[in-house]
């Protein structure tokens, strides 16, 4: 595998890791066309770069629940 081409078991992980902390998140490799204050992003071992964010659902689940 390439330092460019993504390791999906990486972004497995980061969506794991914050649905322990409660958060669903979208994982991708691409930027976002509009970076928001929600967007993240953290380079696997492998050199590939992931981006996420919490799903629009996620999102006003918070909204609904007052979550600041």
């Amino acid at each position: 595998m390439s330092k460019s081409e993504p390791h999906w078991r990486c972004a497995d992980v980061v969506r794991q890791e914050m649905a322990k902390l409660g958060a669903e998140v979208t994982v991708s490799t691409a930027r976002p066309l509009v970076m928001n204050p929600y967007v993240e992003a953290i380079q696997c071992p492998h050199g590939t770069t992931f981006y996420y964010e919490p799903t629009s659902d996620q999102i006003a689940a918070w909204a609904r629940d007052g979550v600041r």
